[in-house]
């Protein structure tokens, strides 16, 4: 079963986004490097615009598909000005016209959609040679965010991490069983307290799981942590996964 939040959450968590660290340059150069350049890029799942921006800024031309009105709010100031069109739709039925991107993109949101249906839609989009490419992230295996990722679970139980099942079958259903390549790559970033504050904010199994006590309770003991740890380094390891589109 797909782990979904009510839509309302992330109508509700979309400001708190503002705080979220952006992805690494690395990823960007990656993920242009995959396709022609001025590539129409479809970005599922956008959220408030972490990738589309960065790969518009870069020459991409991206259709930005968020399912919560207010994310793509965020979004859409993110992006004024720039080659970024929005569409409030879910990833598994967009709307948008088919054979219409060089690539699709699925980033840290496999576990938010159905693979089969959100797979096919992405199959759809892509034009014969298309690529399609999901992104995820888990937490660097370092004191702080080990300490940081106890407390999370100790917040809340009945959080599972994601494994990488939704991403491999997504990729497949939308590539038509093309080979698989991946690579993984380190991101971190120094976070102050208040960003600590709104990056914890911004989780979506917690603040609307836990209430404002509790969530405050929490944020005061990660603070602690990040003292002990003489700050709070936010390091992920992110991987790329990407198959070119078998035409057929």
């Amino acid at each position: 079963m797909t782990r979904r939040p009510s839509p309302r959450v992330f109508e509700r968590l979309a400001d708190a986004y503002r705080a979220r660290p952006g992805y690494p340059e690395e990823l960007v150069r990656r993920l242009l490097a995959l396709v022609p350049e001025a590539a129409r890029v479809v970005d599922l799942g956008a959220g408030t615009g972490h990738l589309a921006e960065p790969l518009a800024r870069a020459g991409a031309r991206v259709v930005a598909v968020e399912p919560a009105r207010a994310m793509l709010a965020v979004c859409a100031e993110r992006v004024r000005g720039l080659p970024v069109g929005l569409v409030c739709a879910p990833a598994e039925a967009t709307g948008l016209p088919g054979a219409s991107a060089e690539l699709v993109l699925l980033a840290d949101a496999a576990q938010w959609v159905d693979p089969d249906a959100a797979g096919r839609e992405a199959a759809r989009l892509l034009v014969a040679s298309g690529t399609a490419a999901a992104v995820e992230a888990r937490p660097a295996d370092t004191p702080f965010m080990g300490e940081l990722e106890r407390l999370l679970r100790e917040a809340n139980p009945e959080r599972r991490p994601q494994g990488p099942g939704r991403a491999r079958q997504w990729l497949a259903l939308a590539s038509g069983g093309a080979p698989v390549r991946a690579v993984e790559m380190a991101h971190a970033v120094e976070l102050t307290p208040e960003a600590l504050t709104g990056v914890l904010r911004s989780l979506s199994f917690l603040a609307p799981a836990l209430g404002p006590g509790r969530m405050d309770a929490l944020v005061a003991a990660a603070q602690r942590v990040a003292q002990q740890h003489a700050g709070a380094r936010w390091e992920r390891v992110l991987r790329l996964s990407w198959a070119q589109r078998r035409p057929g």
